[in-house]
């Protein structure tokens, strides 16, 4: 059977009743479908077609019946999205959709009534301020890091962000999230099981980056403080990629959760199909002594792993420091000052954008410490220096 998206009447492309499978269409077709003799308890009534809300029907259907093997439409500005949710339910069995990982709207979707995240909603100029929350954050749906991103605290500046758009611009508008640690995770995903995984977590807000001189991103305090934490995390990661992979194909990724250490509670931020930036991978093999590349690229040649069993501990702690051209400069001696268990990078004044996506970096320092407090202590004089350079 197939699924056929349409929000208009079915008269004028001569879509007979006979067809093999479901319709999704709007409440104001519903009637004309009927009256062409579709039967009704096949139609499905969308609150609005589009990606969010097509998603929860198609997949609902697949979930009732077992022979689906197409989702498509004739609207010619849905089909390109149309073909994503096809491409998730009916595509090949060994290769991801990928599109998931790169568009915010298309990921946070899929994922919506599984994994705790902000609200969201598609952002349009025609968007009612009474469907938003009252804090939030705008951002392309597709852009890297957190270019482009956009807060407001109130409503005025909501509708001036609002009031700058064009049509064309294609943007999510999420709910601004409380929380006070955001912690990375990285590894390699194979065939919904986790075979690596690794957690890391940022110095500071990622939405501070602006007003910062410097990030540091280090092992996750909480191998050492609390392990049960991890395994939350490690959890519901692989949650995550098991949903949005749909159990298909090999995978390198790098996801942050939102953290707050009052309420104790994890929400999802995002996820790249990709292997981190800043040199985490480095900074995960300085801790753990293993190396993720490594197996991703056995595994996409076809060697085997099994699924991993035990959560790897770290055997020290490894962090990377960015210090941003537009905020200082690198101290003189930095190098010397902080002796031979660190590596600087320097970029000078390129374009080499920040973890955040926002701030040009000047150069990126690695190290690695016994343990976590000593990694405290050393960011700590490492930031003095920043400060008074």
């Amino acid at each position: 059977m197939k699924i056929f998206v349409y929000p208009y009447s079915p008269t004028t492309i001569g879509f007979d009743p006979d067809f093999d499978g479901y319709v999704i269409t709007t409440a104001n077709a519903f009637e004309r479908y009927l009256k062409l003799g579709f039967l009704k308890e096949k139609i499905e009534i969308a609150e609005s077609i589009d990606f969010k809300h097509v998603f929860r029907i198609v997949q609902d259907l697949v979930e009732k019946f077992s022979d689906f093997d197409e989702v498509f439409t004739l609207k010619e500005n849905d089909i390109e999205w149309i073909d994503v949710i096809n491409d998730y339910f009916f595509g090949e069995k060994n290769k991801p959709t990928l599109a998931l990982f790169k568009d915010k709207y298309y990921m946070r979707s899929v994922l919506q009534g599984k994994i705790e995240q902000p609200d969201f909603v598609a952002m349009t100029p025609e968007i009612s301020a009474e469907k938003v929350p009252e804090k939030g954050v705008i951002k392309p749906r597709r852009a890297e890091a957190s270019l482009g991103v956009d807060f407001y605290t109130n409503q005025f500046e909501f509708e001036r962000t609002r009031a700058n758009l064009v049509a064309d611009d294609e943007l999510i508008l999420e709910e601004a999230v409380d929380y006070d640690v955001m912690f990375t995770c990285d590894g390699v995903f194979y065939q919904d099981e986790l075979i690596q995984f690794f957690s890391n977590q940022y110095s500071n807000k990622v939405s501070n980056c602006d007003i910062e001189r410097y990030t540091i991103i280090h092992t996750n305090e909480n191998y050492w403080k609390n392990p049960s934490l991890i395994s939350r995390l490690k959890e519901d990661t692989a949650e995550v990629l098991k949903i949005l992979t749909n159990g298909k194909g090999t995978i390198a990724f790098h996801m942050e959760w939102f953290y707050n250490s009052v309420t104790d509670a994890l929400t999802f931020c995002e996820v790249g199909a990709r292997l981190g930036g800043w040199h985490i991978p480095e900074i995960v093999e300085l801790a753990f002594g293993q190396d993720y590349r490594k197996t991703y690229w056995e595994l996409k040649n076809g060697k085997q792993y099994l699924k991993m069993k035990q959560i790897p501990q770290p055997k020290q702690a490894a962090a990377v420091v960015g210090i941003y051209a537009n905020h200082t400069a690198i101290p003189e001696n930095m190098g010397k000052l902080l002796g031979a268990r660190f590596k600087c990078i320097q970029y000078g004044s390129s374009s080499k954008k920040g973890a955040t996506g926002n701030s040009d970096l000047l150069c990126l320092i690695m190290f690695a410490e016994d343990d976590i407090e000593s990694i405290y202590q050393i960011s700590e004089r490492i930031g003095k220096m920043i400060e008074e350079a």
